[in-house]
């Protein structure tokens, strides 16, 4: 069935965002690129978003209409990193909420259903941000409150999939910004306190708190700690998408058994949550 939904009007209005993007910033390379990656990354959460609609029991037998809302959560919600880039190619030095963007263009592109618009809302978010956004909070229908649960818990687990896929095969982390700023110096630092007390809060590291390389990796590796269906641990086992992270934090951590118990760690909490699910 999900192979079958069309969405072909949607991904046009999520290409007419990019091309207008692309033309907005034409002439400036770096925001050029940052758009193009936008829009590469979009379809591949969709690829990934679709992986986890397919094997995921929450998925099973649901309307037509449900997967399709599930399949445009995972289109639109970064449809608004345009807008943001757009506005950084301006002002570099500006801050922006690009899920609110994303929020705002599909209700003014006519999208009414919570379903949709709070899920990508709230995805670039921590996970406490939903259940304290006034909207959810407003909803009396039970069903349709768990369904937006599901299909947020869809969303992020389709962004952090697909992320890890590209730094697995792609080596982005080393096309990063982040890495390619820091001095030597800084790129083989300890592991910041910040960052160990998330690994062992088990919660994700906010940006503000990395400072060193061991930081950004354990960052992505804290990943795991908010991943919400067994099919989306299954594609990580299935892939052994933290295979290079291990490796890299073996190279850059200046403590190598810290290096190590991290990788047993989070190899142990992966198959135990895996195990549970």
């Amino acid at each position: 069935m999900l192979n079958k939904i069309d969405i072909r009007k949607e991904e046009k209005q999520l290409f007419d965002a990019y091309g207008t993007c692309l033309q907005r910033v034409c002439g400036k390379p770096f925001y050029e690129d940052f758009a193009r990656e936008k829009i590469k990354h979009s379809m591949q959460v969709v690829g990934a978003g679709n992986y986890i609609l397919k094997n995921e029991k929450t998925f099973q037998n649901r309307s037509e209409d449900y997967l399709k809302l599930g399949k445009l959560v995972n289109l639109f919600h970064d449809i608004g990193r345009f807008k943001e880039i757009e506005l950084l190619s301006r002002n570099p030095d500006s801050k922006h909420n690009h899920g609110y963007y994303s929020y705002e263009i599909l209700k003014e592109l006519g999208y009414d259903d919570l379903r949709l618009l709070l899920p990508v809302k709230q995805h670039g978010n921590l996970a406490e941000a939903l259940g304290e956004d006034n909207e959810f909070q407003r909803i009396k229908d039970t069903q349709l409150k768990q369904e937006v649960e599901e299909l947020y818990g869809l969303v992020k687990d389709a962004d952090k999939i697909a992320n890890l896929y590209l730094i697995k095969h792609d080596r982005r982390i080393f096309k990063d910004l982040f890495f390619s700023g820091l001095s030597d110096e800084v790129k083989f630092a300890p592991v910041s306190a910040a960052v160990q007390a998330a690994l062992e809060n088990k919660t994700l590291v906010k940006n503000k708190d990395r400072i060193s390389f061991s930081d950004r990796l354990i960052q992505i590796l804290c990943f795991v700690f908010e991943i919400y269906y067994k099919s989306s641990f299954t594609f990580i086992l299935k892939h052994d998408l933290f295979a290079n992270v291990y490796e890299e934090l073996a190279k850059f951590c200046p403590d190598k058994k810290q290096a190590a118990f991290i990788k047993e760690y989070i190899s142990a909490y992966i198959l135990k949550r895996y195990n549970e699910m």
